[in-house]
């Protein structure tokens, strides 16, 4: 299955100006957040990360690590992880399921590969059901996003195969104010405006006491995808893909003594979506700007979260002690794919049956030349009378329900069926950690105790109202006739509704040793303690485990003990200088699945639970600084060997999946990152990712023994991502100024994913890979004191590739597909005190 607003605006931005121009007199000379004009005078060698849990100068980190601060966030007119991923060598972000996958590793089942993290709270999501989006943080008053690449197991446990996103929010300060207000308005070809306004500020309220950072976010993309109403579908909509986000931060620091900090916090986040980015081929004409949809209903994306925490930290003298307690409460409702479309790919299977036999045994045979059409339970259609007729009628419906430019119910008039996913997390995290105090000495450790309690709930439903009028019309039947069953109370067809629990305890450690001042050896270890648990119940009347009306219930539990080891190996050329080697390994936590029903899928034993699957990594990299450290470059080369793959299995002759662990695939590749400062007013930045990732062996699923993936058939990957930027720094007028141009390219697969294979199972001749795709922005600002001002244009050049295109199922001509946002020109303000 694919899948006004002026009024509350102007109170925001009145809001958030008015109490920050009152109190720039006061806060006139106290230091400001970074402008754009700073993003390149500080070097990128001496950005400090946190990705050891230590704080270190990024090329100072033996890790494969890109790190970007406010400032170089806004130069880049970074908004969301979306814009971040394109500038990030080796990492690919999926849209539609707000998926990030590092070095080609990813899988839509079970646990997530990427760790996801708001500080020290991870915020990734474990797929229980269809559509099991993360949520990803809105770039706005954060102190920078680091993503660091390959396993991060011993550190950031489960979860962090692949490697580990970072948010790293702004901390209140003891000692000194800081405030910015941003406001920002922009068009977009063929589409709607977008706005938004921001504003933060923090400070000491007791001076070396206490402390707070506030901040406040609002910001309305406009669409650039029409609704239309061809074929008696939808409504008339234009621009209807708007998305609506708002974020509030609080932080306070306490040191009620010397050497202690208390910092209590929260962040809250909405994010609304009205309806989704996908556009049908058949009815649009991207050439001209022309992006419709006809899809029936709303698709529509709601998703808030609100993350308390404590953290604490010591200064013991030769250790600092710190504990971080967490609850991340979120939930999403989300229309995940189109119930209408995909009822009518479903039932054009029956109307458009060509197979006399469908029991293959003789005991059903269907009279009449194909097609022969068949109801839900494999007969003739009361409404087809003994023999069917030749031609299509009402009550014995004949032939596709869905062509290229829409749908195809000739007198029943509109029709709609609404999918609902809601996936919630209710996670409680608590780490301790001790760590050496002083980065110089000789051995430098860290060791700590984690704990995480999550409990998930994904339902999936299909609401279809008119299910009882469609089964007359395509078969003449009641819904008992057709179905066996009546639509439950609330109108659902089908409800999938699974709860579950994670549960975590884990010890770890890593240290790093001088052997001499050149050489250091790093270890690392995490142990796990890890409990699955689940509750699952199906009820409808297109639930085929259901039973007459009565629902289907399942449980299951997991318990495993996971050892997670790293080493590294490096060595100090200079001072500026180092190259390292490192082992390491990641895994994702196993679980259970629900049973299938044996009579709609065959009596082969299914599993009900999978193992864990793992990684080894395998890494050389190097970083260094030359000519007089104006070229600072860093990069790695990997090999990685993934085993026992989490993966969900279809089952075509019930239409339902399952996750087992199946196939084994290798990603290997480098990553190259380099920014030079040409002259002191010139500066040039390259990022350059290879990924080769593919099965190393035919897939074949253990119960029904058919080939999932052909060996050599690739992760769905683009193998290369170039990112090419360049500033130029002025003064005009005593003012500074620059211009700056950026250039993103990801290259054509070459070589087919499983679904575009012939020789696997579920092979789709419809499906194509992405083709190359080319993207050009620029922006140019000038600062006035304390006054920056930008103009920007996005997809200069107002490309449109067609991306992820996707039908229904094989037999379905409808197809979708997204594009980039067309170009888009805006003007961005900021007013720093």
């Amino acid at each position: 299955m694919p899948k006004s607003r002026g009024g509350r605006w102007s109170l925001f931005l009145a809001a958030a100006w008015v109490p920050l121009l009152a109190s720039g007199a006061a806060w006139a000379d106290t230091p400001a957040t970074p402008s754009t004009a700073d993003a390149t005078t500080t070097s990128v060698s001496d950005v400090v990360v946190t990705a050891t849990r230590q704080s270190q100068a990024i090329s100072k980190v033996p890790e494969s690590v890109s790190a970007f601060t406010a400032a170089k966030l806004e130069v880049l007119n970074v908004k969301s992880f979306a814009d971040l991923a394109k500038f990030t060598p080796g990492v690919t972000f999926d849209e539609d399921r707000h998926d990030v996958y590092i070095r080609g590793i990813d899988s839509q089942a079970g646990s997530g590969t990427t760790g996801i993290y708001i500080d020290d709270t991870p915020i990734q999501v474990r797929a229980l059901g269809l559509n099991a989006n993360n949520t990803l943080p809105v770039v706005f008053d954060l102190q920078r996003v680091e993503v660091l690449r390959g396993p991060q197991g011993t550190l950031f446990g489960a979860g962090s195969e692949g490697g580990t996103v970072r948010y790293i929010t702004t901390q209140p300060s003891l000692t000194s104010y800081s405030a910015n207000a941003h406001a920002e308005i922009a068009t977009t070809e063929d589409g709607a405006p977008s706005y938004e306004i921001g504003a933060a500020a923090g400070g000491p309220i007791i001076e070396d006491k206490i402390g707070f950072r506030i901040s406040a976010w609002d910001r309305h993309d406009g669409g650039y995808v029409d609704r239309f109403n061809g074929g008696d579908v939808g409504g008339v909509e234009k621009d209807a893909n708007y998305t609506d986000t708002y974020v509030l931060r609080g932080a306070v620091t306490l040191a009620p003594i010397d050497n202690l900090t208390i910092t209590p916090s929260v962040n809250y986040e909405n994010r609304d979506q009205h309806n989704h980015d996908e556009y049908w081929v058949g009815t649009s004409n991207p050439g001209a700007g022309d992006f419709n949809s006809g899809t029936p209903e709303l698709m529509g994306d709601s998703d808030h979260f609100v993350l308390p925490a404590i953290k604490i930290e010591w200064d013991a003298g030769p250790v600092n002690l710190i504990s971080n307690t967490s609850y991340y409460a979120r939930k999403e409702s989300v229309n995940g794919y189109s119930g209408s479309l995909y009822n009518l790919s479903y039932f054009q299977h029956f109307t458009s049956n060509t197979d006399p036999d469908p029991y293959d045994d003789g005991t059903n045979v269907i009279p009449g030349d194909p097609p022969n059409p068949i109801d839900p339970q494999f007969n003739t259609p009361l409404g087809c009378g003994a023999t069917p007729p030749v031609v299509s009628k009402p009550g014995c419906v004949i032939g596709n329900l869905l062509t290229p430019t829409g749908l195809n119910l000739p007198g029943f008039g509109p029709y709609q069926s609404v999918n609902i996913i809601t996936n919630a997390q209710d996670d409680v995290t608590q780490e301790f950690r001790v760590q050496s105090a002083n980065p110089e000495s000789r051995l430098v450790w860290t060791a700590g105790l984690f704990y995480a309690y999550n409990t998930q709930r994904s339902i999936e439903e299909i609401r279809d109202p008119q299910l009882p009028a469609l089964t007359e019309y395509l078969w003449g039947e009641t819904m008992l006739e057709a179905w066996g069953e009546n639509l439950l109370p609330n109108g659902d067809d089908y409800i999938n509704n699974t709860g579950a629990h994670d549960q975590q305890i884990a010890l770890f450690g890593d240290a790093t040793y001088k052997i001499f001042d050149f050489l250091k050896l790093n270890v690392g270890l995490r142990y796990a303690w890890t409990h699955f648990d689940y509750k699952n119940l199906n009820d409808g009347a297109q639930d085929l485990l259901d039973d007459g009306g009565v629902p289907a219930t399942a449980k299951g539990s997991k318990n495993e003990t996971p050892f997670t080891p790293k080493v590294s190996l490096i060595y100090q050329v200079t001072r500026d200088d180092m190259i390292y080697a490192t082992y390491s390994e990641g895994y994702r936590i196993g679980g259970a699945t629900p049973p299938l029903p044996i009579p709609a899928c065959g009596s082969t034993p299914f599993p009900t639970s999978y193992n864990s699957d793992t990684l080894d990594n395998y890494e050389a990299g190097a970083k260094g600084s030359f000519l007089d450290r104006k070229l600072y470059v860093s990069g790695s080369v990997f090999y990685d060997k993934w085993h026992n793959i989490q993966q969900a299995i279809y089952v075509p002759e019930c239409g339902i999946q399952y996750t087992t662990n199946v196939g084994s695939a290798v990603s290997k590749g480098f990553d190259f990152e380099g920014d030079w400062k040409v002259t002191s007013a010139f500066d040039v930045d390259l990022s350059l990712g290879y990924t080769d990732a593919y099965y190393t062996a035919n897939a074949i699923d253990p119960n029904t023994g058919v080939e999932l993936a052909a060996k050599g058939d690739v992760l769905d990957v683009a193998p290369w991502t170039v990112s090419l930027g360049a500033q130029y720094d002025f003064t005009l007028m005593n003012h500074d100024g620059f211009v700056r141009a950026d250039y993103e390219y990801n290259s054509r697969r070459t070589r087919p994913v499983p679904a575009e294979d012939p020789q696997t199972a579920y092979y789709d001749p419809g499906l194509v890979p992405d083709p190359a795709t080319n993207l050009v922005g620029m922006r140019a600002g000038m600062k006035f004191d304390h006054f920056d001002l930008a103009l920007y244009v996005d997809n200069l050049l107002d490309s449109h590739p067609q991306l992820d295109l996707q039908h229904e199922d094989s037999g379905t001509a409808l197809y979708e597909a997204t594009t980039f946002r067309p170009r888009t020109v805006g003007l961005a303000a900021d007013y720093r005190f």
